[in-house]
């Protein structure tokens, strides 16, 4: 079965919310806060409502916001036959059919089911399961209160008829017929609940049946609606591989027939990934093994797609995927892989996505929609709306605003690291990546990170307004950004750091601190205690690095470490080693100026070759995150504390 049309009302943000032609993979692409993530959620509580095959219950879980008051769902079915049931045989032949749910703040009711000129209407209140159940049990109880009175009353009439047993029995049959009665009210009542009256229509002439209401869900039962997948993009890796490992042991320890279907799955497994695959019964828990390692090991893409295929093989045939930002730890090809497989999977997939892969928008079974957010200066109500891709003008728009443009660069994790250069990018990696592993976060899936280059902040220091304003349009596509500056500071900036940085780390910081106001929490800016990220690195760290790059360190080593090398906080690093080179005599001639000796190695250890310095030094077997310089430590866990709690939002 798959779902066409939906039409949700009373939605907030959106007007109305009509879409329309949905294919087998749909996808919903627009900037951040422009609703793509609502659309899924107000599908999945649809689903779950229409998956509870019940004609009125208490709502499924969600959220306010995804809250309609009225939902239209049109459906196609494979298998057209007219359904074994009286409303099945009124209804006639069902390839197509639209079901309409109504909703209060607390329930959802099942209006009525169509298709073509035919149509069955439940109108009037109708009672929830919990309703129903609480009724049931107060006839039981009812009941039961009617058996005590009896059995009372029968041991009182085998005792002597003493004038006090006598008015006691009086009040015993006195208050059994009470009993009886509102146990007769009380099944009256639930009769009434579960007779409900059915409107058939056929064109213009229609009557009304009455039917029983376990019929009804005996009929919305038989009608099979899609079972929903929500894929959590932060519990698919921990949820899906457990639960296929286990699939496939049970499978592979199974009788012949399971053991084929076992081997069938690994080898479907082993074209995925391209790698060999292994499941076993480990010591204490089931393993998986991918090319002989452990598949917690492998890289993100490859958990990722292993996760996919655990989603598209543990869950029915008959159900729509709703997956948030599939392409998150994905390279880009195995994107267009994973787009590949969800066209050829049979099952139904809604996406909401940043990233081009994913936006279908030339695929004649995939449909893509553009969604847009307004914001007027007179209210406070954010206008969402959404918009077919229906030409190849509009594809070209669409692909334009994902990114798919020479001078432009899309974003897809959920937070983006942002460091300097590759110097930076050595350091925090190696020193953030473990901390946030230890919170199961996975770099390329919860948060990546990206280079924005030096040449940025000297840019933003003579921008104008403007310029500095597009450049955080491009910043606002990740949801939450990290910004980590060399702070450049040559002497104790005070007790206002901020107010020392130049003037384009502090525009940074100016926009990061205007996100925040918009967002509260959404992204973070910090610079180093130090002048420059080299600075953190203790001194073991740094000679290990120079013995290891310069050949000649064993010649000198016993008179450079003579004396205790010392890095400023606020010194350049090349600047202060120079300094010890000269000091000890470690120099070569300066031809220019015999004056002033050259530190010798410096091309080694010097400003040109930072990147290999920083990371060699970062190779030490004896570095600590504790003995890294100027509270660095602090500052580490600082960034780690803002992307946990992002993860646990």
């Amino acid at each position: 079965m798959r779902l066409s049309r939906c039409k949700f009302e009373g939605l907030q943000g959106f007007e109305d919310l009509d879409l329309t032609d949905l294919s087998d993979v749909t996808a919903f692409t627009g900037p951040n806060g422009s609703g793509k993530s609502t659309i899924l959620r107000v599908l999945r509580l649809a689903f779950n409502i229409l998956n509870k095959n019940t004609l009125c219950d208490t709502l499924p879980k969600h959220e306010s916001w995804d809250l309609f008051t009225t939902a239209t769902l049109h459906f196609n079915r494979l298998d057209s036959d007219p359904l074994d049931h009286p409303l099945g045989e009124h209804l006639g032949k069902l390839d197509a059919f639209v079901v309409e749910i109504a909703c209060t703040q607390s329930q959802f009711c099942i209006r009525s089911i169509s298709c073509t000129d035919r149509y069955i209407r439940f109108d009037g209140p109708q009672s929830t399961i919990s309703d129903l159940q609480a009724a049931r049990s107060n006839i039981v109880t009812s009941e039961a209160t009617e058996q005590e009175l009896e059995k009372r009353l029968v041991a009182l009439n085998q005792n002597q008829q003493r004038q006090q047993d006598v008015q006691e029995r009086q009040r015993l049959h006195s208050t059994r017929e009470n009993t009886k009665a509102n146990t007769s009210a009380l099944r009256a009542e639930l009769e009434k609940r579960l007779d409900i009256p059915v409107e058939k229509g056929t064109g213009d002439t229609s009557d009304t049946v009455h039917l029983v209401r376990d019929h009804l869900d005996e009929f919305l039962k038989l009608l099979a609606f899609p079972k929903v997948a929500y894929v959590d993009a932060g519990r698919l890796q921990v949820d899906l591989i457990p639960e296929l490992i286990s699939m496939l042991l049970a499978q592979k320890s199974g009788r012949h027939n399971d053991n084929e279907k076992h081997w069938t799955t690994v080898r479907k497994m082993n074209r995925l990934l391209q790698a060999e695959v292994e499941v076993s019964q480990g010591a204490e828990q089931p393993e998986m093994h991918i090319n002989g390692a452990p598949y917690h090991q492998a890289s993100s893409g490859t958990q990722i797609t292993l996760s996919f295929f655990g989603l598209t093989n543990l869950s029915e045939l008959n159900s729509i995927v709703l997956w948030d930002e599939p392409e998150n730890g994905l390279h880009p090809t195995r994107r267009a892989r994973l787009l590949e497989l969800m066209f050829k999977d049979g099952r139904q997939f809604v996406v909401a996505t940043h990233a081009s892969e994913f936006a279908p928008v030339f695929a004649k079974s995939g449909k893509v929609f553009r969604c847009t957010a307004q914001y007027e200066p007179t209210s406070t109500v954010v206008q969402l709306r959404t918009e077919h891709v229906a030409d190849r003008r509009d594809a070209f728009l669409t692909l334009d605003a994902l990114g798919v443009h020479p001078a432009r660069t899309l974003f897809t994790a959920n937070v983006v690291i942002w460091v300097e250069g590759p110097t930076e990018l050595l350091f925090y990696r190696h020193w953030l990546n473990p901390l946030l592993e230890a919170h199961q976060l996975v770099e390329g899936f919860h948060y990546t990170f990206m280079q924005y280059g030096g040449a940025l902040i000297s840019y933003l220091s003579i921008a104008d307004d403007a310029h500095v304003e597009s450049t955080f349009d491009l910043l606002s596509m990740c949801r939450h950004p990290v910004i980590l500056v060399d702070s450049d500071f040559r002497e104790d900036p005070g007790p206002s750091p901020s107010n020392a940085l130049k003037r384009g780390a502090l525009r940074l910081y100016q926009e990061v601190n205007g996100l925040n106001v918009g967002r509260p929490g959404s992204a973070m800016f910090d610079w180093t205690s130090g002048r420059e990220v080299e600075n953190y690195l203790p001194v073991n760290a740094i000679w290990h690095a120079i013995g290891i790059l310069w050949k000649h360190f064993n010649t000198y080593a016993e008179t450079l470490r003579s004396e205790h090398l010392s890095i400023g906080q606020y010194q350049s690093y090349e600047a202060d080693l120079e300094a010890h080179f000269v000091k000890l005599g470690v120099v070569d001639e300066n031809k220019s100026d015999a004056t002033k000796p050259l530190a010798k190695g410096r091309s080694v250890w010097g400003a040109g070759n930072k990147v290999e310095m920083m990371a060699t030094a970062l190779t030490a077997s004896d570095l600590r995150i504790d003995q890294l310089q100027w509270n660095c430590n602090e500052r580490l866990r600082r960034v780690v504390d803002f992307i946990v709690s992002i993860s646990q939002r």
